[in-house]
């Protein structure tokens, strides 16, 4: 089965360190989702080796992104007995627009010591809603399930904290795997909405995320929080989980607060 995942984060090569992708408008926000386009460029450096499992990855938002052509460009790549590393470059319009730096590995190239906090609690499923009627073409793609008090601050009704906890899917059931990690990190509402309620946007300005283990199934489990909103500037630390109990990927992004206020209807 072909899934839209896999079809819109498609890259081409053009020459030996040139791709090209059609950036769909399908996972906007208000531009395209930082963690899709993270996807995209995570493709390209599975596509250059037999290393295909991302291990940590770090993006640079430069300026906004638009829906349409893109180029990326493989500066420097870096191999080492476990891993690959790679910079790249989104062009767009003779501009780079996002900047990456990406190590990946291969499966078992790394074993010892496990020690892990327990899964924290989450809610009940059957106690979670979606984002009810979102009128952004990304909550089309992904399911995201929050208990219902998650979701008041739609309605302007402040939250008691900033953490958001519940579960993400593909609407097309899309089974998870390691490419799909690099765009669930990113795929929570900012949890600093629960305090300030709707704005109109509160884009990614770094983002770095950290694989631990290869989800399966079609759900990961995730909590999302911040605690430090300082000068314009908030941070989100994103924790994934898989059907299993395992942890899967840790996250953290900087954003910078776009304060004017969306009204919302209560109708």
């Amino acid at each position: 089965m072909d899934f839209k995942f896999d079809h819109d984060v498609h890259v081409k090569r053009t020459e030996e360190n040139r791709f090209e992708t059609k950036i769909s408008s399908d996972w906007n926000i208000v531009a395209p989702n930082g963690g899709y386009l993270m996807a995209i460029a995570g493709k390209v450096i599975s596509s250059i080796s037999e290393y295909q499992i991302p291990l940590s990855m770090t993006a640079y938002y430069h300026k906004p992104t638009s829906p349409g052509h893109a180029e990326l460009i493989i500066d420097r790549i870096i191999k080492s007995k476990r891993t690959i590393t790679a910079k790249i470059s989104l062009i767009q319009k003779k501009t780079e627009v996002i900047s990456y730096m990406g190590m990946f590995t291969q499966k078992d190239a790394f074993s010892g010591m496990t020690l892990v906090q327990k899964q924290p609690t989450l809610p009940d499923p059957s106690e979670c809603i979606e984002i009810p009627d979102s009128p952004l073409s990304f909550f089309k793609q992904v399911r995201l399930s929050v208990p219902h008090d998650q979701l008041d601050w739609l309605q302007g009704v402040e939250g008691k904290d900033t953490v958001f906890s519940g579960y993400l899917s593909f609407y097309d059931n899309r089974p998870m795997d390691a490419l799909s990690v690099l765009l669930f990190v990113d795929a929570t509402p900012p949890p600093i909405l629960r305090k300030t309620g709707p704005l109109a946007w509160v884009p990614t300005i770094e983002l770095t995320v950290q694989v631990r283990n290869i989800p399966t199934g079609n759900s990961l489990g995730f909590v999302s929080k911040t605690r430090f909103t300082t000068n314009g500037l908030t941070e989100t630390d994103v924790e994934l989980w898989t059907e299993e109990g395992k942890i899967s990927a840790l996250g953290r992004q900087l954003a910078f607060i776009k304060e004017n206020r969306i009204v919302m209807s209560n109708s």
